[in-house]
């Protein structure tokens, strides 16, 4: 559950710390005064999207934290040690930072965390119902959900093996279509692969050889220079033909010359050595010279033959890639396609076999799995049922509508002998929608078209009433479950969230005092200008405090004895039953 909360610098919040008790708490205050902050500051420790706007102006960064008691919390601490964070106590600790830069960081116990983890630690940890999750049970595409979670962990697991069987049967009924083509376009197609293949396979590349061609090209372009200076370079060094003393000669005095004094001064050695070793380099690379200038000969016929091969490599990359590797691997991809393309017959045999055993297994996992639907279906609209009556519906009627959509192109249902053929996807044969009747006398009709919001809102409460039999998460928090309610209702609503918050933290925005006054928890948001600057305050509402915010909410001012009165009864009536 939700111990603490802290907020610094976010929206009109700058500095709040706030601490969490079990049971219900409810949060009040006038339409506008920051109630709702709160909460979603409590989604983006969970994970929801961040955004600079919620930074205080002035700020540069908000800064968020909450501390939860995980214990009894079943799979998460599993799950944080899967993930590496510390999950050795019953605390866990999640912050996060939002900076104007958008820099944002967020933290698990202390360690760095992507918003990604923030989101599913959170999912184990807080259930958020705002306005538009009110909503929820109007939209028919979110009936299975509820549905399947009242089923709990053994329908999951049917379902989960049934979304496996379909993504198979799926990449199988892919695969037959690409090999079952028409016999001429398959023809074509080989005609094609069989002329790329060949023509990759008469080329004879060799990787990196485009790269050793143009080395090869640039020498035989540029051999009369090459040959030119490697011959001056030789004969500058041997003095041939200059009618002067070549280098090395001139090297080999200049060594005789050192030799000859350095027995008279030691610090001459060192320069003796250093002229004996460019003698010998000088010697070292006229020889060099001399063999490079008779290794080195014009060859136009190679040339050409070089450009060819280049231009044949330019032509084959232009066709199927921008390398050699790139060539050869097409040539490679080609070859594995044509002899796919021979064999299809056999594989698309082999495809039919393995299509008609996930078949039978999809039809037997789609049966079991809608069976499970229809006992859960029955279970969910008896206990339902049950609860309506506390929310002031005692006359409605509900109840969860199962179909099957027929197609063709579907799989046999109730069974894999049945001539029957239904619609499948990853979620099974099974469309669900909730019908409802709010008076007596009204014919079933879709939820959505008959419900008002009050009803709706009722309806989903009921709905979390009965999942949170099954639910683990261990704090919800409503944004105003109330909308569109009063009277007797609201009384029934406000009961009805002091029983859920029995067995959950309940956290609640609410507008009406008949569900403030059932609370065990009582925070007053309001905002208070001053200094040229806005800001919003919590105060944590004990005995006269709360008669007089529960009277405000009744009468407006609670400034009369008439509201106080009634807002003791209020508090009264909650702390005697």
């Amino acid at each position: 559950m939700l111990r603490q909360l802290q907020i610094q610098n976010y929206a009109l919040i700058k500095s709040l710390d706030l601490e969490f008790e079990e049971g219900l708490t409810v949060l009040t205050g006038e339409t506008g005064a920051g109630k709702s902050i709160i909460l979603d500051a409590i989604a983006m420790l969970t994970g929801s999207r961040a955004y600079t706007e919620a930074i205080r102006t002035g700020a540069k960064a908000a800064w968020l934290a909450a501390t939860f008691d995980i214990t009894g919390v079943g799979g998460l601490p599993r799950l944080l040690g899967e993930m590496g964070f510390e999950a050795g106590n019953s605390e866990l600790i999640l912050a996060r930072e939002i900076h104007r830069s958008g820099r944002n960081k967020c933290w698990v116990n202390g360690r760095l965390a992507t918003v990604t983890a923030l989101k599913e630690i959170g999912s184990f940890l807080v259930e958020i119902h705002g306005q538009e999750e009110h909503q929820a049970v109007m939209d028919r595409h979110q009936h299975l959900k509820i549905l399947d979670a009242m089923g709990g962990p053994s329908l999951e697991i049917v379902r989960e093996s049934l979304a496996s069987a379909y993504a198979k049967r799926r990449s199988l009924l892919q695969e037959r279509q690409r090999l079952v083509l028409s016999e001429q376009d398959r023809l074509r197609q080989i005609d094609l692969l069989e002329y790329q293949q060949n023509e990759i396979a008469a080329a004879n590349l060799v990787l990196g050889e485009e790269t050793e061609l143009k080395r090869e090209r640039e020498l035989l372009r540029h051999g009369e220079k090459l040959k030119e200076a490697v011959v001056m370079g030789y004969q500058t060094l041997h003095g041939q033909g200059m009618g002067a003393k070549g280098v090395l000669d001139g090297l080999g005095e200049v060594v005789n010359l050192v030799e000859q004094v350095a027995k008279y001064d030691e610090r001459l050695i060192d320069v003796l050595r250093m002229l004996e070793e460019a003698s010998a380099n000088a010697q070292e690379a006229a020889w060099e010279l001399r063999g490079y200038g008779e290794r080195l000969d014009a060859d136009p016929q190679r040339l050409g033959q070089v450009e060819e091969r280049l231009a044949l490599i330019h032509r084959l990359e232009r066709k199927y890639g921008e390398s050699t590797a790139a060539i050869l691997a097409y040539g490679e991809k080609a070859e594995a396609e044509l002899e796919e393309l021979r064999s299809s017959e056999v594989r698309v045999t082999e495809l039919e076999e393995e299509l008609r055993k996930v078949r039978d297994e999809l039809c037997d996992l789609a049966g079991q799995l809608s069976a499970m639907r229809q006992t859960t279906a029955a279970a969910l609209e008896r206990k339902v049922l049950e609860e309506l009556p506390d929310l002031n519906l005692g006359n409605a009627r509900f109840r969860v509508q199962l179909s099957q959509v027929a197609s063709e192109e579907g799989i046999p249902y109730p069974n894999r002998d049945s001539q029957t053929l239904v619609q499948v996807s990853k979620d099974g044969v099974d469309s669900v929608e909730f019908m409802f009747s709010a008076n007596p006398g009204e014919d079933l009709k879709p939820l959505a078209r008959v419900a008002s919001g009050g009803e709706a809102s009722r309806l989903m409460l009921a709905l979390k009433s009965v999942l949170a039999e099954v639910d683990g998460v261990p704090t919800l928090v409503f944004d105003e479950v109330d909308t569109g309610i009063g009277g007797t209702t609201a009384r029934a609503v406000g009961a009805k969230l002091a029983a859920l918050a029995k067995q959950r933290q309940v956290l609640c925005v609410t507008h009406l005092a008949q569900v403030a006054g059932v609370a065990d928890h009582h925070l007053a948001i309001a905002k208070e200008v001053g200094a040229g600057s806005t800001r919003v305050v919590v105060q944590v509402l004990e005995k006269e405090a709360r008669i007089k915010e529960v009277a405000r909410m009744l009468a407006g001012d609670g400034a009369s004895e008439v509201s106080r009165q009634h807002a003791r009864q209020l508090l009264e009536e909650r702390s005697t039953s």
